[in-house]
This record gives C-alpha cells, sequence and structure tokens, in this order.
C-alpha cells in the first residue's frame, strides 16, 4: 500500500480541472446547437465549483489514489434538454463526444506549451528541479486527460460513448442498443471492479491504457515534442 496525501491531493486537482474542460465542452455544445438549459443553470462555465460531485470528483479519485488503487470518478453530469435540439439523435451525439474532444484538445494544448518552452528555454533539460518538477506535472495531465477522453468514449450509458454510438446507429439499431441503457451502470461496475476482485488483469483497461498512450504518442509528435 502506498499512502502519498501531496501527491494525491494534486492528482484530484488535476482530475478536477480536465474534469472541468470536459462538462463546459458538453455544455456550450449544448448551448451552440440550441438548448440553453446548462447556461441558464450555470454550468457554462470555467468555474470547477460548478461542476463538482463531493463523492465522484473528490472523495472517490482521493481514496483511489491514496490506497493505490483504483482511479476512478465523474462530475455533476450537464443538463439537456433534448426537446430544444433541431435533431435531437444527431445532436445529443455531439454534445457528448464534445468532452471527450475537449480533453484531447487540452492534451495538445499542453504538450504544444511544453514544446514551445523546450525549443525556447531548454525545458527541462537545462532547467531548475522545481521547474522540472513543473514539466513532469504537466506531462502527467496530458495523460490524464487523454485517459478521461478515452475512458468515456465507452459505449456503455452513462459514458458519452453511449450516446456518440447511439447517434451514429441507423434507427433500427440504435433500438436495439438502447436496450442495454438500464444495465450500463451495472456493466460499468462490473467492468470496472470485478477484476480488481477477482485479482486478475482488467482486459478494458488494458486495452484504454494501450490507446491512451498511442493517443499520447500521436499528440507529442504532432507538437514535435
Amino acid at each position: 500500500m502506498r499512502i502519498d496525501p501531496a501527491e494525491a491531493i494534486l492528482r484530484v486537482v488535476q482530475f478536477i480541472i480536465l474534469l472541468t474542460f470536459h462538462e463546459w465542452g458538453h455544455a456550450k455544445s449544448a448551448n451552440m446547437l440550441g438548448d440553453p438549459t446548462a447556461e441558464d443553470e450555470g454550468r457554462m462555465t470555467f468555474n470547477p465549483a460548478a461542476h463538482i460531485d463531493i463523492i465522484g470528483t473528490v472523495m472517490l479519485p482521493l481514496i483511489g489514489t491514496l490506497f493505490g488503487g483504483l482511479f476512478f470518478g465523474w462530475a455533476k453530469p450537464v443538463p439537456v434538454n433534448p426537446y430544444n435540439l433541431r435533431n435531437p439523435k444527431r445532436d445529443l451525439m455531439i454534445i457528448a463526444a464534445a468532452g471527450p474532444i475537449m480533453n484531447i484538445l487540452c492534451t495538445i494544448v499542453i504538450l504544444g506549451c511544453l514544446s514551445i518552452l523546450s525549443l525556447a528555454i531548454g525545458f527541462p533539460d537545462n532547467s531548475s528541479a522545481i521547474q522540472s518538477l513543473i514539466y513532469e506535472q504537466l506531462e502527467i495531465s496530458a495523460v490524464i486527460s487523454v485517459f478521461l477522453a478515452v475512458f468515456n468514449m465507452l459505449p456503455i450509458f452513462p459514458l458519452d460513448g453511449y450516446s456518440v454510438l447511439y447517434g451514429l446507429l441507423p434507427w433500427k439499431q440504435a433500438r436495439s442498443f438502447e436496450r442495454s441503457r438500464p444495465y450500463g451502470m451495472m456493466i460499468l461496475m462490473g467492468i470496472i471492479f470485478i477484476p480488481s476482485l477477482l485479482r486478475i488483469p482488467n482486459p478494458v483497461f488494458e486495452l484504454m491504457r494501450f490507446v491512451t498512450a498511442n493517443i499520447f504518442y500521436l499528440v507529442q509528435i504532432l507538437v514535435r515534442l
């Protein structure tokens, strides 16, 4: 068991900041598509306090990090009224995809800034211990951001991937897929916790780590880091 309170708090802060951008992406895209519900309820904001769920955004990630377990959490869901949308099936797909897209954009911005610093001042090779630590934490933030995008694109309700896949499927297949919605949370909990209880590798998380690493590598190439 590895307990590092300072590191755990730092990870939760990074998680909250990245979730804030994720939720803003949902709210902003909904507003652009004609639904002002999130804006009216104060959710179209970069203020983290508007998106924090005490249990899902703070307590669970903190406990998971403190005890070296699974880092798992969520923010308050952004309210969307489908009756305000011109094409609910398509528009809900776009709104759902906006959150993970924001996280990928965050990764591009973070690694882009690190690339500029590296070219301009030789950061971190020619930097102090504090500057090297800042570089390391920014890089970790970029990884967390990619992982958030990948995790949320799992096609399981209530994750964003469910709405994205539902929007992409033809109506007949979409209706069949919708039958899985009531069991989504149970399926998700099973995917997350059953392998840990059985003390076996989690194939879904191994796949997500692989996808996360490759997206991170592609962004590094893109920004020439």
